[in-house]
């Protein structure tokens, strides 16, 4: 197979997107096409099988947040699409025992891959009428009527999910995503654009929720540039989420942007008074600036909700000895050190403090950044007055 198996993964799940059916391929090598259906037993699972040459190339099961793979193809017989015997013998079924839900469900199904897609809504209205208060099988027969073309009803299926909780707080992942998505497109295909935008602005806090995710991870990482963008993203869709303000404006700090660190910051600590740190990251930006004043000022606002900050002592310290204030200076980083900061490395070669090491009192204040217990911290790089 000349395509990469990583990449084979990747398509599976775009695929995932497009629901249920058959649906071409193009660009990847080695896979023509890819059939997507719910699999009976687990509403909560869907199959994407893709296919060369009609023999499957591989088959994913995903659930609700991350793709299983299936048995290895080369242990698992070929797949094959279903045929006319198997809507015989499906129809066969429901004619005998009418209240087989499942059986109509699987007739549903057989019917899409075989692209009979008004036949398949048919059969799933049955399932729908046996188990109405189903969201997974109003979703599938959306996804049906929309196939069929029938753009109201599937709209209609898709409003029904959607109505059980609009703010998508308990379906956060599927079906009341997919069911905003589909929806909107219906509602487009209606030729109401308007109302397809609207729609799908429900799930900006979504979306939002998902980037400061990201740029979280990302940051975890190391990658902060990266973060700073999806953290950017996140504040811009949802300007009161505070996680994605504070990181947006740290991640910032850490790539030497104070100047941008600056207003993320600001809205933070607007929207969240109570945020020590983004108060911290805040007073860092303004000395990096060097609005030394309002840094000063910002510092001691964290010190008054955190008596414990060492870091706040330590870079009221380093503005002191920046100023000349070489006792303030000496008390205040005494102060970071009884606190825990045992940052020596850091403070030896930390250049806002030179003015004190030809003072007879630096090697004290050493020793007791020395014999702090705390661990390391790993503040933003070039931070504050002294973390730089």
């Amino acid at each position: 197979m000349a395509t990469p198996m990583e990449h084979v993964e990747a398509l599976a799940l775009s695929m995932v997107a497009r629901g249920a059916g058959t649906h071409p391929v193009e660009g990847h090598p080695g896979v023509e096409e890819a059939v997507v259906a719910f699999v009976a037993g687990d509403l909560g699972t869907v199959e994407v099988t893709l296919r060369a040459a009609g023999a499957p190339v591989r088959t994913f099961r995903f659930g609700i947040a991350a793709p299983v793979p299936a048995a290895p193809a080369a242990a698992a017989p070929p797949a094959a699409l279903p045929t006319e015997q198997d809507v015989v013998r499906l129809r066969a079924v429901t004619e005998e025992s009418p209240e087989d839900l499942c059986a109509w469900r699987e007739l549903g199904r057989v019917l899409i891959l075989l692209k009979r897609p008004a036949e398949a809504a048919a059969a799933m209205e049955k399932a729908v009428a046996l188990n109405p208060s189903n969201p997974f099988f109003s979703l599938e027969l959306g996804l049906f009527y929309s196939d069929a073309g029938r753009h109201a009803d599937a709209a209609a299926c898709f409003e029904k999910i959607v109505a059980i909780d609009p703010t998508l707080d308990h379906w956060v992942s599927h079906p009341g995503v997919a069911a905003l998505m589909k929806l909107a497109q219906s509602r487009r295909r209606q030729g109401d654009a308007a109302a397809a935008a609207t729609t799908l602005r429900a799930a900006l806090p979504l979306v939002a929720a998902i980037l400061c995710d990201l740029g979280a991870y990302s940051m975890d990482s190391g990658n902060h540039l990266e973060a700073a963008g999806f953290l950017g993203m996140a504040g811009t869709l949802a300007p009161r989420m505070v996680p994605a303000l504070h990181g947006a404006g740290r991640s910032l700090l850490w790539i030497g942007r104070p100047g941008e660190a600056l207003p993320w910051l600001t809205q933070a600590v607007t929207h969240d008074s109570s945020c020590v740190e983004a108060w911290y990251d805040l007073g860092i930006a303004y000395a990096r600036l060097g609005r030394r004043v309002e840094a000063r000022r910002t510092l001691r606002r964290v010190l008054h909700r955190d008596p414990a900050h060492d870091g706040a002592w330590y870079d009221l310290g380093c503005l002191d000895a920046l100023e000349g204030k070489r006792d303030a200076a000496f008390r205040h980083l005494h102060r970071a050190a009884r606190h825990g900061n045992n940052r020596v490395a850091h403070a030896l070669a930390d250049p806002d403090l030179a003015p004190l090491r030809r003072d007879r009192r630096w090697p004290a204040l050493i020793a007791a950044m020395e014999r702090a217990g705390v661990p390391e911290k790993a503040p933003p790089a070039g931070t504050g007055s002294g973390q730089g």
